[in-house]
């Protein structure tokens, strides 16, 4: 059995977050548009396709092959599809049952959407907060740029991107409640995707 040093295991962290960062902003648009043959609504099927690529992102290390990886992605994309629109008939019928009894109840979904839009409005802040060149190191990072791309665009060395890089995750995490590296990695994915709908 090979023994990994904490460096090794961090590298290797890093590269399967590197590969599941380029996966995601690749796929995402694919997996809404699949969703939308199944839901009308375009924020639904965002929902959809973030609750796919979390679901992935569970089991990322256990995907071996691009093909295994595709065919899990599509398979959960379509089984929460369908289970969210077993869910809305459901719904419907108990909402219908408590018109017709007059009962007013709040809606649960009510409760999970103030919830969504509360932790993304505290992402967006955590972002907005870092210092100017923290917070576009990470905003290019975010779209997608890499170190060398993003030293010329700012008009600085790679050195100072990794350390500016370095500094604001570390203030995100602290931010975010002491968030792990990993942790602060796939948060930053899902922001990612929030901050090119905006």
């Amino acid at each position: 059995m090979a023994i990994f040093t904490k460096r090794h295991r961090v590298k290797m962290i890093e590269r399967g977050i590197t590969e599941f960062k380029s996966f995601f902003l690749g796929n995402f648009n694919t997996v809404v548009r699949f969703v939308l043959t199944f839901t009308a609504d375009g924020d639904e099927a965002e929902d959809i396709a973030q609750e796919t690529f979390l679901r992935l992102y569970e089991r990322w290390d256990d995907l071996a092959t691009p093909e295994e990886t595709r065919s899990f992605m599509y398979t959960t994309a379509h089984n929460l599809s369908i289970s969210r629109l077993r869910h809305q008939n459901v719904a419907a019928q108990y909402g219908q049952h408590l018109l017709e009894e007059g009962a007013d109840r709040e809606d649960p979904r009510v409760a999970e959407e103030i919830t969504y839009q509360e932790t993304l409005r505290l992402l967006r802040e955590a972002v907005d907060s870092l210092p100017r060149q923290m917070r576009q190191v990470i905003l290019l990072s975010l779209d997608g740029k890499n170190n060398q791309e993003t030293a010329r665009l700012m008009g600085v060395s790679v050195n100072t991107v990794k350390t500016l890089k370095k500094g604001a995750y570390a203030k995100l995490r602290s931010r975010l409640g002491g968030l792990t590296e990993e942790e602060l990695m796939f948060t930053l994915l899902l922001l990612a995707a929030l901050y090119t709908r905006v």
